[in-house]
């Protein structure tokens, strides 16, 4: 009797902890999102904005039409339909509570993924490295900027969900799935691949007559997606890098778990020992998928399917075509570096994961599968841990940029254009510049005495690189302290975040005291001559000096 409570209390204290670990991840992301989101708009958010004011007006059928407007190379119809239930119960946006909505996209992944865990039944300690895998700081961008989080994790939620529910190989499952597949098309630009290989599943499982419906709604999909579309001109070509840095992006997409540094900036990135590490993980991921599908295909006909067969090969599938499309699509900005963007890494995560769920499957029944899970925790573990610290500068780059943006918004934008997307949005948390937007607005500053300087300004394609020594810097509890690139010209004012330098010991402040080197994307920026200024916030205290440097920007 003894030792069978003592066994009980083992198993029950091996659960527990291992509940503890798995939640771990999840409560640090969570954390961080609560402590650093904050209720203003960012980039493409702006342009959502605009569009809800159209949705306002005109009939039934034209806001049925608008809500399939193309979003650069995307359709968001499932973005639009967040923002604008969200502004309609709320009665105005908020970008905090939206981002929220984002991040349940990846609580649903992770729901889905330990559903097709439990299905192993194994351990519960084998679950472990999956939310270290998916809940990092890596995906900075995504987790407190509303749009990305809406757009980018939910296409996976909805994703999994359509190859669960093909896996499950019932016809209730199979009809939802078709559903959600529809929504995913017009949800992201590359969500029409989950409908392709969605195809390629059903043809796997031999479901032929479901398979034509699939075709049927697959090509009426496409059609409508492909409707009126545009390519969008300024995209770079990726012609402009030679194949070989293709196929090395192909990998670092696929591998960029392995780096754990933010990558801030559009180009330069990493490192060329880190971006090798990325590929040789993309390439790991390659070969075990390759082990993987050759054994579904010798094993077709001569063994039952399960439903880790069918997940597996729809869910990688859709992540590989992915890792194509973007490659071609991006590439062209800054060659395979430019895959390193905290946007793409929870590909990365997504395929690691799933290569990990199904090598449970395939190898349950071997002796080393325990060592093994507990080699891979260890270093998995190890490198969310190290992603989270080192990438929280990444998540308080973002917050500045959101915070110097709606600078921008306000001091460009016609007052009547503010006052109609206050139908939509009033902000609630006043930045710290609310008070003095008309001081730093004036033409005087165009022509202001120099009282600063700057160490380096270097004009690259898509950016202005910039530097200096001496400047005042954020902390942890006061982001948007520090320094601001700020851009006049005697029509507009700009302002941009600097990114701080870290410092090189963790026993130290997170941040150096000062200095700055940070870039200025040309995309923000309308053509003209502007000089440039640096912008201080320090314990509440505002302070704008002039440099005697100046830039001309023409077109991208």
């Amino acid at each position: 009797m003894h030792l069978t409570t003592s066994s009980k209390r083992v198993t029950a204290w091996k659960q527990l902890s291992s509940l503890l670990l798995i939640s771990l991840p999840i409560v640090l992301v969570s954390w961080v999102i609560l402590t650093y989101a904050i209720n203003l708009p960012y980039w493409d958010d702006y342009l959502i904005q605009e569009h809800l004011l159209v949705l306002k007006t005109g009939t039934g059928r034209q806001k049925l039409a608008h809500l399939f407007d193309q979003h650069w190379e995307h359709r968001i119809v499932w973005t639009r339909l967040i923002f604008a239930f969200f502004a309609k119960i709320n009665g105005s946006l908020n970008y905090y509570g939206l981002t929220l909505i984002g991040f349940s996209g990846l609580l649903i992944v992770l729901s889905i993924l330990f559903a097709v865990f439990r299905r192993l039944s194994l351990p519960l300690r084998y679950f472990i490295p999956i939310p270290f895998l998916l809940f990092t700081l890596q995906s900075y961008e995504n987790l407190i900027w509303a749009m990305a989080s809406i757009q980018n994790f939910w296409i996976i939620a909805f994703v999994f969900g359509i190859f669960y529910g093909l896996a499950l190989n019932k016809p209730l499952p199979r009809i939802v799935a078709l559903g959600l597949a529809i929504l995913a098309t017009f949800t992201s630009g590359n969500g029409s691949l989950a409908l392709i290989a969605g195809l390629i599943v059903l043809a796997y499982q031999q479901h032929w007559r479901f398979m034509v419906i699939w075709l049927l709604t697959t090509a009426i999909s496409l059609a409508g997606y492909f409707y009126t579309y545009h390519r969008i001109s300024f995209f770079p070509s990726p012609f402009r890098y030679p194949i070989t840095d293709w196929i090395k992006a192909f990998f670092v997409f696929l591998g960029s778990f392995a780096d754990s540094s933010p990558n801030l900036g559009p180009s330069g990135f990493t490192n060329e020992s880190t971006l090798w590490l990325t590929i040789v993980v993309g390439g790991l991921i390659v070969i075990l998928t390759g082990i993987f599908v050759t054994s579904l295909l010798r094993r077709l006909n001569k063994s039952k399917i399960e439903l880790a067969d069918s997940f597996f090969l729809g869910c990688i599938l859709f992540l590989v075509a992915s890792a194509v499309i973007t490659v071609y699509s991006r590439v062209g900005f800054a060659g395979p570096g430019y895959l390193l963007q905290g946007r793409y890494k929870i590909y990365s995560a997504l395929a690691l994961s799933v290569v990990y769920l199904y090598s449970l499957f395939y190898w349950q029944k071997k002796k080393f599968l325990p060592r093994i899970v507990l080699v891979i925790s260890m270093l998995l573990i190890g490198q969310s841990l190290l992603s989270d610290y080192r990438c929280l500068e990444g998540i308080i780059a973002q917050h500045r940029r959101t915070v110097a943006e709606y600078f921008t918004y306000l001091v460009n934008t016609p007052q009547e254009k503010q006052q109609a997307i206050r139908q939509v949005f009033i902000p609630t948390e006043p930045p710290f510049f609310s008070t003095t937007v008309d001081q730093f607005t004036s033409p005087t500053w165009w022509t202001a005495q120099t009282t600063t300087d700057i160490d380096k300004i270097e004009d690259r394609p898509f950016m202005y690189n910039m530097a200096k020594a001496k400047s005042v810097n954020p902390t942890l509890l006061q982001p948007d302290d520090g320094s601001y690139l700020y851009f006049k010209s005697p029509t507009r004012t700009y302002l941009f975040a600097a990114r701080p330098l870290l410092n090189s010991s963790g026993l130290t402040p997170y941040f150096n005291p000062y200095g700055f080197s940070t870039q200025a994307l040309k995309e923000k920026l309308e053509p003209g001559r502007y000089r440039i200024g640096i912008l201080t916030n320090q314990n509440n205290r505002i302070h704008l000096a002039m440099t005697d440097r100046y830039v001309i920007f023409t077109s991208l």
